[in-house]
C-alpha cells in the first residue's frame, strides 16, 4: 500500500506541470516543422517602366483631326466669310467710299485710264480692224463749246443726261460705238462707273434703261432717211445683275417686216418712219444680263432734230 502510494507521486511529480491527465491518454500533437532561415537578401520587384536608353526615340507622328473636329473647321470658315462678306456690303451700303469730283484732276486721269482699258479689249480691237465696220466714239459729234441759245449758257454735250450728268470716271467713261451699214447693226462697247450704282456695286436700273434705249435708237435712226425719230415702245428683261467698274457690249440688230416696202398715202415708205429693234447688253464673256426690244418711229407733223454724225 505505502509503496503504491509512493509510485503514485513519483509518476505525478514526473508529468510536466500544466497538462492535464487527459493528455496523457491521447495522442501526442505533431510538431510543425522548423522553418529554413537564409541569408540571401530578397529581391526587390523590378521597376514598370524600363530604363530609358541613351539613343534618341523617334517623336511620335501627329495623329490626323478626327471628322468632326475637321467639319468645325469647315463650318468656321463658312461662317467667318459669310460674316466678312456681309459686313463689307453692310459698309458700302451705309457708307460708300468717296468718289472722286467730276473734272477734277482725278476724274480726268481715271477716265484716260478706263479709255486705254476699252481700247485693248479683244472686241474693240477685232471690229476696228474690219473694213465692213465703221466706229467712232460716243457723242463726238456733239458740240461741247458753250451755246447761246441754251438758258444757262451750257453746251448741248452739257445738256444732255448721258454725255453731261452721267459723264466722266464716275459715269459712262467710255463708249465705242461700231456700225455695220450693210447689216444695219450697232455694236457699243460701254463702261459703267461706280457713280451710276442702285444697289452697291450694281447698276441701276434706270441707267440700263437709259443707255439700252439710246443704243437701240441710234440703230433705228441709221435706217431712217431723216436721222431723226422718238421712242414709241421699249420693252427691258433684266437677267442678271450689271456691276459697276466693268466693260459691257450692247448689240442692237432692225428687226425686217413685210410691210417696210409698203408706201403710204404720203408717199413714205413704211420702214422709213417705223422700225423694231431689238438687243442685248452682255458682259465681254458673251453673258446677257439684259434682253431689250424697242419700236422707233418718226412722228407726222413734227420737225425733229436731225442725229449728229458722232452721235
Amino acid at each position: 500500500m505505502f509503496r503504491s502510494s509512493q509510485s503514485l507521486c513519483r509518476q505525478a511529480l514526473a508529468r510536466p506541470i500544466g497538462r492535464s491527465w487527459l493528455h496523457e491518454n491521447t495522442r501526442p500533437r505533431q510538431l510543425r516543422r522548423p522553418r529554413q532561415f537564409t541569408t540571401s537578401r530578397i529581391r526587390l520587384a523590378e521597376p514598370s517602366n524600363p530604363p530609358t536608353s541613351t539613343a534618341s526615340t523617334p517623336e511620335p507622328s501627329p495623329q490626323p483631326l478626327k471628322p468632326t473636329r475637321r467639319r468645325g473647321l469647315v463650318y468656321a470658315a463658312l461662317f467667318l466669310s459669310l460674316g466678312v462678306i456681309g459686313g463689307t456690303f453692310a459698309r458700302m451700303a451705309i457708307a460708300p467710299p468717296t468718289l472722286p469730283a467730276k473734272d477734277s484732276v482725278t476724274d480726268k486721269y481715271l477716265q484716260k485710264a478706263i479709255q486705254a482699258q476699252g481700247a485693248a479689249l479683244s472686241i474693240v480691237q477685232q471690229l476696228s480692224s474690219d473694213p465692213s465696220w465703221e466706229s467712232w466714239d460716243a457723242y463726238s459729234g456733239i458740240s461741247t463749246s458753250p451755246s447761246v441759245e441754251h438758258p444757262r449758257g451750257l453746251s448741248w454735250a452739257q445738256s444732255r443726261i448721258t454725255s453731261g450728268p452721267m459723264a466722266g470716271s464716275n459715269g459712262l467713261a467710255y463708249q465705242r460705238v461700231f456700225h455695220n451699214a450693210s447689216t444695219g447693226e450697232v455694236v457699243v462697247v460701254v463702261y459703267f462707273g461706280a457713280g451710276l450704282a442702285g444697289w452697291p456695286s450694281v447698276v441701276h436700273g434706270g441707267t440700263l434703261a437709259t443707255v439700252l434705249d439710246e443704243s437701240l435708237g441710234r440703230c433705228a435712226l441709221q435706217k431712217f432717211p431723216g436721222r431723226t425719230g422718238v421712242t414709241a415702245n421699249l420693252d427691258l428683261q433684266y437677267r442678271a445683275p450689271t456691276l459697276t467698274n466693268n466693260f459691257y457690249i450692247i448689240r442692237t440688230r432692225p428687226v425686217a417686216s413685210e410691210d417696210d416696202d409698203v408706201v403710204g398715202a404720203d408717199g413714205i415708205r413704211k420702214g422709213d418712219r417705223k422700225l423694231w429693234v431689238e438687243g442685248t447688253l452682255e458682259t465681254e464673256k458673251g453673258k446677257i444680263a439684259v434682253d431689250a426690244k424697242a419700236l422707233f418711229v418718226v412722228p407726222r407733223g413734227y420737225q425733229l432734230q436731225s442725229l449728229a454724225d458722232g452721235f
